[in-house]
């Protein structure tokens, strides 16, 4: 199959990422996607780098950010509060993605195959400062977005799957961001974890029961 055939197939796949939705909805009640996380993630990429105090490849952290969920196209998302819930889900989660991105990376040409394999273990992995970033990053973009549904209603939550877990998740502190050491990274998270207990206050929300 030509290189050009092999990019159309893996666009396709792209639109599968498309369709994935997650549990966390947008400001209007339109449940979010991966694309539009993929989108709005690789956004706060661009808006934190210029206020970071070490040197990093920014070209690298946007590549990992758009990389980073399309193993999902074809496992579905995993959320965050199921795998609190459910711990088991981790090894199904990493056993199924692991074979997801071996599947992806055979649908492509090289060397692309093997830079779109290698951004998303190296993600994975997080042992680099880029994927550190891009990783932190993540889950507060997730954390933010779980805020903006009809100014600040976190209702919903409860209404996930395991969603309780949610307003717990709202207010750690992430020990990826602590171990980063970047001020603007502490400040955004700092600021999302005030927003989200002011909106469990302003919803009304009891949390222990």
């Amino acid at each position: 199959m030509k290189k050009i055939d092999k990019i159309i197939n893996f666009m396709r796949v792209l639109e599968e990422v498309c369709v994935v939705k997650r549990d966390l909805l947008l400001f209007d009640g339109t449940t979010e996607n991966d694309a539009m996380h993929i989108f709005k993630l690789s956004f706060l990429v661009m808006m934190i780098a210029p206020y970071l105090k070490n040197k990093v490849d920014y070209t690298k952290m946007l590549e990992l950010a758009l990389v980073h969920d399309i193993a999902e196209s074809k496992t579905g998302d995993y959320t965050a509060a199921n795998q609190i819930a459910h711990p088991e889900l981790k090894a199904e989660k990493k056993k199924r993605e692991t074979a997801a991105i071996k599947e992806l990376k055979a649908m492509l040409p090289p060397p692309l195959n093997q830079k779109i394999y290698s951004l998303y273990q190296e993600y994975e992995k997080r042992e680099t400062p880029e994927a550190k970033i891009v990783s932190a990053l993540d889950k507060l973009e997730a954390n933010l977005q779980a805020n903006q549904y009809k100014n600040g209603d976190v209702h919903y939550w409860q209404d996930c799957e395991n969603g309780k877990e949610y307003y717990k998740l709202s207010q750690m502190k992430k020990a990826l961001v602590a171990e980063i050491d970047e001020p603007v990274i502490n400040e955004l998270e700092n600021a999302i974890i005030s927003l989200a207990r002011q909106n469990i206050q302003k919803s009304n929300i009891n949390i222990s029961e």
